[in-house]
């Protein structure tokens, strides 16, 4: 099968500037990686985009060892340490301070049939079933603190994080959206978020940071359904060169015509089969 490829990021309408990142590309294989950084932390958005960079170099560890053991802990995490250390060493040299990769990482690639996807902290997956059927995948965590990579890197970050969430073996929030309904299961904060998707199945797979879960009516209060949202985003006229990024200039307008805005930043990224 042949698959097509794009990604795109906007600001939020709340923000001064943008600390979403996404890149995508071929080689070594399809991929897109995006980025979230967290607000009230400096510099996150230049944190953001080493951890995009860094988890870039490291993709083939990625297809070696994290696709053979989807959904262990050990390789997720010894891969997404190994990416916040590199960020981190590059940080200190450009004098930043560690909490400028307090940021969200979705690393996403495909093996020609099968579409793999790790997320460290929250963000969201939408699906899109051969006969037409939308489903979102939406990643959550206690007191709105995603579980950034940052905090491997400093014990006393880490073990404040652990105390401040609450209850740290129901801290993650995976829930599940559908035609037909909705569930959701709680699982450890640092249980590990992985996925994959058959290509077969699933012609349209998307990832997205946590910005589409913010669209507002801002003359009424009213949230946009993300699974709405999502429909409608992932409704391209044609999968050609920069389709994520025309239809989601196209959509934005769209709904500004609504006064429905994202009020974060959103990023984007999506592989589509195309035969």
């Amino acid at each position: 099968m042949t698959i097509a490829l794009d990604a795109h990021y906007t600001i939020g309408k709340l923000h001064l500037y943008c600390e979403d990142y996404v890149c995508h590309g071929w080689k070594p294989f399809p991929h897109l990686i995006l980025t979230d950084g967290c607000s009230a932390s400096p510099d996150s958005d230049v944190g953001a985009r080493l951890l995009t960079l860094n988890a870039r170099r490291l993709l083939p560890r990625f297809a070696l060892t994290a696709a053979g053991e989807a959904g262990q802990a050990a390789p997720h995490w010894r891969l997404g340490r190994q990416i916040v250390r590199r960020a981190a060493r590059q940080a200190r040299e450009l004098g930043l301070r560690p909490e400028a990769l307090d940021a969200t990482l979705l690393i996403a690639w495909c093996d020609g049939a099968t579409v793999y996807a790790h997320l460290y902290g929250d963000g969201c997956i939408a699906v899109r079933r051969v006969a037409g059927a939308m489903s979102v995948v939406q990643i959550e965590y206690a007191e709105n603190a995603p579980y950034y990579l940052s905090y491997l890197l400093d014990p006393e970050r880490w073990a404040f994080y652990r105390e401040a969430i609450g209850d740290p073996a129901t801290a993650q929030s995976v829930r599940y959206l559908g035609e037909t309904g909705e569930s959701t299961r709680r699982e450890h904060f640092a249980a590990p978020t992985v996925f994959s998707f058959d290509l077969a199945t699933f012609p349209v797979v998307a990832v997205a940071t946590d910005g589409l879960a913010s669209f507002m009516n801002v003359d009424t209060g009213e949230r946009g359904a993300v699974l709405d949202v999502a429909r409608t985003l992932l409704d391209f006229h044609d999968p050609n060169d920069d389709f994520v990024k025309l239809r989601l200039h196209e959509v934005l307008i769209e709904y500004g015509r609504q006064r429905l805005f994202n009020l974060d930043d959103l990023g984007l990224g999506v592989f589509v089969r195309t035969n």
